[in-house]
């Protein structure tokens, strides 16, 4: 073989270990959240420790780019749903499909409730928030959600919901639907007294998040 012919082989190797470690990367990180190391995704991937330290420095590396991955996914999906014409249903689905993902994706349902740095929690959030806006105001301007609520709240929704996104991943159910249903009816109640304090602003959610996720 050429050097020319090797050096080849030798990319083609590395793309395909890459891809294999990304791959990888999405199914562990999914089933065991940040608990998973870079060693665990290389195990999974079939490929040597070595190989998995070449391509990322740490298992931080490689979670960020999975779950930009997810999170820019939810962005999308909240774009999506503008296009349903009932602006209570676009809302709903694009809670449920949000929902849905967190309780498959415990990596993602970390991230988005405080197991990540504040400054990339602030800038998910922020996409987040700025990509279901739209759907919050057709839903308030067709008065079938109440006027207090925010696009902001969704960040405490989900991380409320979080007890029943475990319980369905380890019971193999869906019950976090019985939840998200009460929530959302908490959110339509248009008749409901007024919310006594403001919502936090999307520049404190990460932290708030972060906080919540503390032991003593």
């Amino acid at each position: 073989m050429s050097d020319a012919a090797e050096g080849r082989s030798i990319r083609k190797d590395s793309i395909r270990n890459r891809a294999r470690l990304i791959a990888a990367a999405r199914e562990v990180f999914a089933e065991r959240g940040f608990g998973a190391t870079l060693d665990d995704v290389a195990k999974h991937a079939g490929v040597g420790t070595g190989t998995a330290y070449r391509h990322f420095p740490n298992k931080q590396a490689i979670a960020a780019l999975i779950l930009a991955e997810a999170t820019e996914q939810i962005a999308v999906d909240a774009r999506a749903t503008l296009a349903i014409e009932d602006p209570w249903d676009a809302l709903a689905t694009f809670f449920e499909l949000t929902a849905a993902r967190q309780a498959t994706d415990r990596g993602l349902y970390e991230t988005l409730t405080g197991l990540g740095d504040d400054a990339e929690q602030e800038r998910i959030w922020r996409e987040i928030v700025a990509a279901v806006t739209e759907l919050f105001d057709r839903a308030q301007r067709a008065d079938v959600i109440r006027a207090d609520a925010v696009p902001q709240d969704i960040a405490a929704i989900f991380a409320l919901l979080g007890p029943a996104f475990e319980l369905s991943r380890t019971t193999a159910s869906e019950v976090w639907r019985r939840y998200l249903t009460l929530v959302l009816d908490g959110l339509r109640a248009v008749d409901r007294p007024a919310i006594p304090t403001p919502p936090p602003p999307v520049s404190a959610l990460g932290a708030i998040l972060k906080a919540g996720k503390r032991r003593p």
